[in-house]
């Protein structure tokens, strides 16, 4: 009788998560630069948050697709 051969069984990280953290991650950073950064006689407060959180969401949502495939492609397959 032979014995069964044993195979590594490996979890391929998930996208939805690295590009919502990042995303929110962002967002948190383009809002407290916003709010702790010099005022703009031009804008309001939330004017300045709007314009401040909505590319760092992006920009942070861009980086965790980044990272998402980094460490997707140094999992064992």
């Amino acid at each position: 009788m032979t014995t069964p051969q044993r195979r590594p069984i490996t979890r391929r990280p998930r996208m939805v998560p690295f590009l919502a953290t990042g995303a929110l991650i962002g967002l948190i950073v383009g809002v407290l630069l916003a709010y702790f950064g010099p005022a703009s006689p031009y804008a309001s407060p939330a004017q300045e948050m709007i314009v401040m959180a909505v590319p760092g969401a992006l920009v942070g949502g861009l980086l965790g697709g980044i990272i998402y495939l980094v460490a997707e492609r140094f999992t064992r397959r």
